[in-house]
């Protein structure tokens, strides 16, 4: 690496910044029921496919028929529905037809499709005032590092990601997407997460910054932290990239949310008001 390159530090959305497993338990229960979901010790987990039980479904759906199949000339009356919402060209319009869903489709569906917009963008913050954390600890390192967004998202995830960013009023310049958790490594040089499999395969030379959860608890990081609040000040992180403080360090506002004792094993009670809106 050239001596007059900066490093990069990358940020990970999920369990970082967006406390997406809240909004997925949430969501689960309220679409399966408490049955398939696990135990309150074991809930907090990175894996939702692994974690929750998935079950293969068959489901009947209206298909279009054929041109030639259709009659030629329906009338305008059948396109209205009745008083139980029956619909008599959709008799003549369309077939059913049954189709099966893997345990892993109906995940799929569930995450990607269904319930994308809630999970990706209005997923809560990690904490209250982690936005202005992160605006912070931008601004005092930029001179120092360049920073880059990570995280894994898809075709259908990353319109409602880049909406949950907005509302952290997101100042990185640079983010990206990638396909598979490791590829989060790609062009960075150290990586704050919380991703389990990212931290079991630090490659050499990178460095790992953890963000501490239940998940997580048996991996490993060059640096240990709660929030991003913890990094702020933090005199290993400032060692590790070169920091050198030319003014008066950030004091976290008093008024700003402070983890309790069960946000710190990762139960996010603090979310509770904000989910009932």
């Amino acid at each position: 690496m050239e001596n007059n390159k900066k490093l990069m530090v990358g940020v990970d959305i999920n369990e970082v910044l967006r406390a997406q497993w809240l909004k997925f338990d949430m969501l689960y229960v309220e679409e399966f029921g408490e049955e398939g979901a696990p135990s309150a010790e074991e809930a907090y987990t990175f894996d939702f496919y692994k974690s929750y039980k998935w079950k293969a479904v068959s489901e009947t759906i209206n298909v279009l028929k054929e041109p030639e199949e259709t009659p030629d000339d329906i009338n305008p009356v059948d396109y209205q529905p009745d008083a139980s919402g029956f619909v008599p060209a959709d008799a003549l319009l369309t077939r059913k037809e049954t189709t099966k869903l893997t345990a892993r489709e109906v995940y799929k569906r569930f995450m990607f499709v269904d319930f994308v917009f809630e999970l990706y963008a209005r997923a809560p913050q990690m904490y209250r005032g982690i936005d202005l954390h992160v605006q912070q600890f931008v601004k005092k390192y930029s001179e120092t590092v360049d920073f880059s967004i990570v995280s894994v998202e898809n075709w259908f995830t990353i319109p409602s990601t880049l909406s949950f960013l907005s509302t952290m009023l997101s100042r990185f310049k640079n983010i990206k997407f990638v396909d598979e958790s490791l590829e989060k490594w790609d062009g960075i040089d150290i990586l704050i997460t919380a991703d389990p499999e990212v931290l079991n395969n630090v490659p050499d030379g990178k460095i790992a910054i953890i963000m501490k959860r239940p998940f997580n608890t048996s991996c490993n990081g060059t640096i240990e932290a709660l929030q991003v609040a913890d990094l702020l000040n933090n005199k290993e992180f400032q060692t590790l990239i070169g920091y050198v403080e030319t003014e008066q360090p950030f004091a976290v506002p008093t008024e700003v949310h402070k983890l309790t004792e069960w946000e710190k094993l990762g139960i996010m009670e603090s979310h509770e008001e904000d989910n009932k809106e």
